[in-house]
């Protein structure tokens, strides 16, 4: 599974991140998008990478999938999924390739990869890091990552791998 992920953005540019939720609206009021973030979809080409929180908030899992799903147990609500790529890119109109990815405890099974978080870097070198919270998936640049390292409980061993593209 690494090394399929691993091609899939190395072969193409990281073009849209989707959070998904679903809208709110009640008569003569304004619609609220009300998020789910529990899990992000990254887009690579045509390609479509799920990036979940797992194991009780605890662990990302990163998974290629066909379609973006979204399971909404309520009535009178519209699922819905949302580009963010233009407050997370430094510069949304330029191409956007990964050249490193670098994995905190990366574990892989046939279907995912697991770990504990994971930065991107872009070629323009920017860095995405995204961890894992209880209130769902952080995604930020270098705060994030601190504020993550800042938090691990004392005597955490990470182990990184890290993939140049």
């Amino acid at each position: 599974m690494l090394k399929n992920i691993t091609q899939l953005i190395q072969d193409f540019c990281l073009n849209e991140i989707y959070l998904t939720g679903f809208v709110d609206y009640e008569k003569n009021e304004l619609a609220e998008f009300v998020a789910n973030t529990d899990y992000l979809i990254f887009e690579f080409g045509e390609q479509l990478i799920k990036i979940q929180s797992v194991e009780q908030y605890s662990k990302i899992s990163i998974s290629k999938v066909d379609t973006i799903k979204i399971n909404i147990d309520l009535e009178d609500v519209i699922p819905a999924k949302s580009r963010i790529s233009g407050i997370i890119f430094n510069n949304p109109l330029i191409d956007n390739k990964v050249s490193v990815i670098e994995f905190f405890n990366l574990e892989e099974n046939n279907f995912e990869l697991i770990c504990d978080a994971f930065k991107m870097i872009l070629s323009n070198n920017q860095e995405i890091f995204i961890d894992p919270s209880l209130l769902g998936i952080n995604i930020g640049g270098s705060g994030v990552e601190g504020l993550w390292r800042y938090n691990l409980p004392e005597g955490y061993k990470s182990i990184s791998t890290i993939i140049e593209l």
